[in-house]
């Protein structure tokens, strides 16, 4: 704003100087020129301060920006450094890696780094079948590295995750670093499975499938390679189907596939369940159909109602309704629907006795 005062008294300045050579308005003489020519001196001469004081606000606002700037950029070195975990020493001269790592082959845990130390006692298991059983890691287990020596390293079992308590020394040879791919999301390799004498002969199409089935679904986060075989329910001759298992406990579901789709446009990806509305509804209808009065059935929908989704896709829908017979008495029922993914695949309807 003050610079633009002050081009505004430059310019008027300039005017008063033409109105002392030749009368021009608003000047009635030349002495009202000479006049408005030294109050614009005078003013330009007031205003210098303010445009000293600005320059020096502007010179000190960019100092203070430049500061800001070093502050930040000091601040993204330090939490960059910060963010870059140096592993910490531990035991004998060894390294707490912390990282997750596959493993090769069987190996026995023992309580130190030394083949002759004791190994880790399974309890549990020792308890249950009278003779002593020991813990061990093998291609279907994952551990992480808690202390890594020239040649040992203490481990921790990361999955099987009913296992995640338990802990031992192996041998540096026995474990791998996990490949990934660019996403983050693993790569799994021949060491990951087990073969056996039906998925040996089609080895590079299942690790090619599982693969791809651990990339498309957005479920199986986790798979567990050591599950695949082959079905006996669903193969037949000349068509052998196979399967793999994703997720763990009460989550965990399995996912059919042929060695065929390697070579096709075969996708993987999660089955998408219907929701508990349309389910609902549609097991509803499912009682109507089954009644002999269906204008009759009564189905509920609050109190008896019972909605299971599942990672697999799959969700199950349990209630109860009430029906007239053919001697038009009421009579109550439990019914079962199961969903995969869209379709109905079971339905289960029982008369409840008082």
């Amino acid at each position: 704003m003050t610079d633009y005062i002050v081009i505004i008294l430059f310019l008027w300045g300039l005017y008063s100087i033409v109105g002392l050579v030749f009368p021009i308005a608003p000047f009635s003489s030349r002495k009202a020129a000479s006049i408005s020519l030294v109050i614009t001196i005078a003013l330009l001469f007031f205003s210098r301060p303010l445009l000293e004081r600005k320059g020096s606000d502007q010179t000190l606002d960019d100092f203070k920006l430049d500061q800001t700037r070093e502050t930040a950029d000091s601040a993204i070195k330090e939490n960059a450094i910060r963010d870059v975990k140096i592993p910490e020493p531990c035991g004998q001269g060894g390294i707490a890696m912390g990282d997750v790592v596959a493993v090769t082959g069987e190996h026995l845990l023992h309580a130190s780094a030394d083949q002759n130390s004791s190994k880790i006692k399974n309890v549990k298991a020792s308890n249950i079948l009278g003779k002593d059983h020991f813990h061990q890691i093998d291609s279907s287990t994952t551990v992480r590295r808690l202390c890594v020596q020239e040649e040992w390293a203490e481990v921790q079992i990361v999955t099987p995750d009913w296992l995640t308590h338990v802990k031992g020394w192996v041998p540096n040879t026995a474990l791998r670093e996990i490949e990934s791919n660019e996403y983050g999301g693993r790569i799994y390799v021949e060491e990951d499975f087990y073969w056996d004498s039906e998925t040996s002969q089609f080895k590079k199409d299942i690790i090619n499938i599982v693969n791809k089935i651990s990339h498309e679904n957005e479920n199986c986060e986790s798979i567990d390679p050591y599950t695949v075989a082959k079905s006996t329910s669903q193969s037949s001759p000349g068509d052998p189907v196979f399967f793999v298992t994703c997720g763990s406990g009460v989550d965990a579901f399995n996912v059919w596939f042929r060695p065929s789709d390697a070579d096709v446009d075969t996708t993987f990806l999660a089955k998408k369940p219907l929701g508990k509305v349309s389910a609902v509804n549609q097991c509803e209808e499912v009682a109507k159909k089954a009644a002999l009065n269906p204008s009759t059935v009564e189905f509920s929908k609050l109190w008896d109602l019972a909605y299971l989704p599942h990672k697999s896709g799959r969700e199950r829908v349990i209630s109860t309704f009430t029906a007239k017979n053919s001697l038009n008495m009421e009579r109550s029922y439990r019914i079962n629907c199961l969903f995969d993914g869209s379709q109905l695949i079971e339905i289960q309807i029982a008369e409840q006795t008082s």
